[in-house]
């Protein structure tokens, strides 16, 4: 009888050890410390638009002239060549992502918020929602919030730093004939949030190097902005343009 309990609570041990060692991989993935700032992403529509693929707006309704976001992304200071386990990964990796598959349905209260300041201009991926659920998935998973507490971060601090208003008052007006230093740019931001930005650039039709999008740290509290640890090519020049949103760029409208 005890020679049966005795196997029994060696076969339990051996269950829940085993357990655990499957669960620890996850758990440390999805710890609130796996990784060190966040990049809170947001993109000019103009140049988004202003590229020889163009743009669609969902709902038939043109966005406003404004930055609008792309995504909080959890993001490491180095990129790691071992896994959690310290066994050497076929590719280094810069950021945790897929952390789980949860979807964000519980974001009711905020959707007017997402839907201005975090819509789609793509006309591969034409929801709004599934633009959401993709940067929940693959970067939101692994934050350390839960989906409410991870949208809604995202947009207070575009609101608290409205990198629009910030431009213009720098001087730095959308324009298609202008061009600016991307050092002002990055002055300007740097300014009025404390900050220095990372700064990318895409290219428009006749070739030229425009803002694309503004990569912002963000400590790992979802709010405060920290300096950039690591330098990133954003492919940028020295002077770039900052196009004006208009109706005139290669728009698809979405049925």
């Amino acid at each position: 009888m005890s020679e049966s309990i005795s196997r029994t609570c060696m076969m339990k041990l051996q269950y829940y050890s085993s357990l655990a060692v499957l669960l620890l991989p996850l758990a440390l993935a999805c710890s609130d410390t796996d990784f060190d700032i966040f990049y809170h992403i947001q993109q000019w529509p103009g140049s988004y638009c202003g590229t020889k693929e163009g743009c669609c707006f969902p709902g038939n309704q043109k966005p406003p002239a404004d930055f609008g976001i792309h995504g909080l992304w959890p993001n490491y200071a180095v990129c790691r060549t071992i896994d959690e386990d310290g066994r050497p990964l076929n590719q280094s990796k810069c950021w945790p992502d897929f952390c789980n598959a949860l979807d964000p349905s519980l974001l009711g209260d905020l959707e007017p918020d997402l839907l201005r300041n975090w819509g789609t201009l793509s006309c591969k991926n034409k929801e709004s929602t599934a633009f959401w659920s993709h940067e929940w998935t693959r970067h939101g998973t692994c934050s350390g919030m839960d989906q409410h507490s991870y949208f809604r971060a995202a947009l207070e601090f575009k609101a608290r730093f409205n990198l629009t208003r910030i431009l213009l008052d720098a001087g730095i007006v959308p324009s298609e004939e202008r061009t600016y230093c991307l050092s002002r740019i990055r002055d300007a931001v740097a300014e009025a949030t404390g900050s220095a930005p990372n700064l990318e650039c895409n290219r428009n039709e006749r070739n030229e190097t425009q803002l694309y999008q503004v990569y912002q740290c963000v400590g790992v509290d979802g709010r405060s902005p920290v300096r950039c640890l690591v330098a990133m090519d954003g492919g940028c020049t020295g002077m770039v343009k900052f196009p004006a949103f208009c109706a005139t760029e290669t728009i698809q409208v979405m049925r």
